[in-house]
């Protein structure tokens, strides 16, 4: 009696042949990841530091005699990309702070004789996503406010929704909705209005409508649940 085997070599390969494939893929995958996220940062006797992308060497540093017993450290870290980094902006004055894109840039401005204490609008690099972050002096309730501010709008909705919000402890009104402009174009509107004693605290986040997606949400929601009040 004999007793065959049968071996299927070419499964067996071609199996072999795609796990090497996939480890190799995900080799490279990472690399480019780290090469992107990794920065190493150099620090020189605690007088100056900076930072460089991993992919890149340093060949040499020069340190004048004055100061030769300067010390030399380096570390690496894992950075996010700037898109999903957020910088934080304080006003003492104004006794209040909230996060922001880091990518974005920020403008302080004044009103004169307004009931609008404090005014720091954001935009991005290419001036498309837009917004503000405002004080008031509001003494009196905040729906009638906002319910008489809708009443005298003559912004065209295409959409609107409200629903109420708290925030670190204070309570508002979000409103989520869509307008139409003077040049036929549509932008997503997001607004948080807080109240806290006889101050109103408004933060606004402007998109083009095609531009709105989840992303775009979730910086929303960082910078409004990121609001703090001293």
């Amino acid at each position: 009696m004999y007793i065959i085997y049968v071996r299927n070599y070419r499964k067996r390969l071609f199996y072999l042949s795609v796990i090497m494939v996939l480890w190799i893929i995900l080799f490279i995958l990472t690399e480019m990841f780290l090469n992107s996220s990794l920065t190493a940062n150099v620090t020189i006797d605690n007088s100056f530091s900076f930072s460089y992308p991993v992919k890149y060497d340093i060949e040499s540093i020069y340190i004048n005699d004055m100061v030769r017993d300067s010390s030399i450290q380096t570390n690496s870290t894992l950075l996010k990309p700037m898109s999903k980094r957020f910088s934080t902006y304080k006003s003492v004055e104004g006794e209040f702070s909230f996060k922001y894109p880091s990518a974005f840039f920020l403008n302080e401005q004044k009103f004169e004789g307004s009931e609008i204490l404090y005014h720091i609008s954001f935009k991005d690099k290419e001036n498309s996503k837009h917004g503000f972050v405002q004080v008031w002096d509001l003494p009196y309730d905040l729906d009638k406010f906002l319910q008489n501010s809708l009443s005298y709008s003559d912004q065209q909705y295409k959409q609107f929704d409200f629903k109420s919000i708290i925030s670190n402890g204070i309570p508002g009104i979000y409103w989520d909705y869509s307008i139409i402009t003077e040049d036929n174009k549509t932008y997503k509107g997001s607004e948080v209005f807080l109240k806290k004693e006889n101050k109103m605290y408004r933060i606004s986040y402007f998109v083009p409508e095609h531009l709105w997606n989840k992303k775009e949400k979730n910086v929303f929601k960082e910078m409004v649940y990121s609001f703090k009040v001293y």
